[in-house]
């Protein structure tokens, strides 16, 4: 038996209760920095269930106490920033949701849609609050990191500890690996950012919609997703662009080249590592690994993430999900009298 409506006073005293929830995962997200991206994500769902349960009015409502309040407890600046992070994206997918979009296409519009605004934000913010210049504090963070690994690698070789050899060609991967997460901050990170929240976003509103009387489609079984084949010219655009920004003649045309391409390279990897998990899990299907084996060959399975990131891109030719007919008899036989005549 369907639930009925809720009555104004209800629903206002819904979104008040879904502000609250939003301010104190924000609040806990800076409290417990291991949990903060998660808690962080989970403060955006009550904007995605307020817009599916009451429509953009509500959802009005909720916006307005929710920026209100972390304008007079954080400042403009922060207020600001969860727009793109989490107000915005979370009313693009409740509304594309709501059109009928199947969910894996409702989900990869908003993240292409947030990613390219969050990034615009991230540039403008620091013009419009000082605040919102501490974003650019994640580019010093991992410059910091850098040059104290190297402080720190310099001081073994002075006191003779390890083989200088090898500590030299330490410290140059981890150089060389810093540079590379340099150029990611911060097009990929707000990509992987939107990317968390989004999943969150929909698995929490497939949890609650019963509850709040809205109904989404489910996501399609893990095992059977995958991705556009056009993917494959983002990772090879981003290879040619970042291997071959050398080519480049201006070292400002190279660092741009080599940050451009850093970026897809890293975008289309991380998404071909999901479709690689995703036939590593068919797999499993189509073989009846049992639930122990399948969290062990998982955990596995995450640290050879370059073979999951290969799998994924050959899949785009190899097919290995593409039902495979079994040999008749007669063709068998045939077969095999065609391997007795060829040794003849």
């Amino acid at each position: 038996m369907p639930l009925p409506p809720p009555t104004f006073g209800q629903r206002t005293l819904g979104t008040t209760l879904m502000t609250g929830w939003t301010m104190a995962a924000l609040f806990l997200a800076g409290r417990l920095p291991l949990l903060g991206a998660l808690l962080l994500a989970l403060a955006g769902l009550p904007a995605m269930v307020v817009g599916l349960a009451w429509g953009a009015a509500w959802f009005a409502l909720y916006t307005a106490l929710t920026l209100g309040l972390t304008s007079w407890l954080g400042g403009g600046g922060f207020a600001l920033l969860l727009v793109p992070m989490l107000l915005l994206p979370a009313a693009l997918l409740a509304g594309l949701a709501k059109a009928g979009l199947a969910p894996l296409r409702a989900i990869a519009a908003t993240l292409l849609l947030a990613t390219l605004f969050s990034v615009a934000v991230w540039g403008v913010l620091p013009l419009i609050d000082e605040g919102g210049s501490r974003l650019w504090a994640v580019k010093e963070l991992f410059l910091a990191q850098k040059q104290e690994f190297a402080r720190k690698i310099q001081e073994f070789q002075q006191q003779g500890e390890g083989d200088p050899q090898s500590l030299q060609v330490l410290l140059e991967h981890f150089q060389a690996w810093m540079d590379f997460i340099l150029l990611l901050v911060p097009v990929t990170f707000i990509f992987t950012w939107h990317l968390l929240s989004l999943a969150v976003f929909y698995l929490g509103a497939l949890a609650l919609g019963a509850r709040f009387g809205f109904t989404l489609t489910p996501l399609p079984p893990f095992a059977t997703w995958r991705f556009d084949w056009n993917l494959i010219w983002l990772f090879i655009v981003g290879w040619f662009l970042f291997h071959g920004a050398d080519l480049v003649g201006p070292a400002s045309a190279q660092t741009l080249f080599r940050q451009v391409g850093a970026n897809c390279l890293a975008i289309s990897k991380l998404l071909y590592f999901i479709a690689g998990l995703s036939i590593v899990y068919f797999w499993f299907d189509s073989y009846k690994i049992s639930a122990p084996n399948r969290i062990g060959l998982s955990c596995l399975a995450l640290l050879l993430t370059n073979l999951l990131v290969w799998l994924g891109i050959i899949d785009v030719w190899a097919d290995f999900r593409a039902p495979r007919s079994p040999a008749t008899p007669s063709t068998r036989a045939r077969d095999d009298d065609e391997e007795d005549s060829f040794f003849d």
